[in-house]
């Protein structure tokens, strides 16, 4: 692999983790790239930019997914577990 495309994939992946991460913090930048991802993303949105924020929303489901259970774990609703059982 060309140096070139070793940069041109590093910055792709720095964006989607701050796009990510924005997702996570931001309600409002979620629902805006959920119903206008152009506007967002400040151009068209291409097949391959559909796609990508396709997998950034379902990164920030997932992660969202596993704050929500750990919650769980350390509220201890789930039975004698987490911080009460010490």
């Amino acid at each position: 692999m060309a140096e070139k495309d070793r940069r041109k994939l590093a910055r792709k992946k720095r964006q989607n983790r701050e796009l990510i991460l924005k997702a996570l913090t931001d309600p409002k930048f979620r629902r805006e790239l959920k119903e206008a991802p152009e506007r967002v993303m400040r151009k068209r949105g291409t097949r391959v930019n559909k796609a990508e924020i396709a997998l950034v929303l379902a990164a920030v489901k997932g992660i969202e997914a596993q704050i929500r259970g750990l919650a769980d774990e350390l509220l201890c609703l789930n039975g004698p577990c987490g911080i009460a059982a010490v």
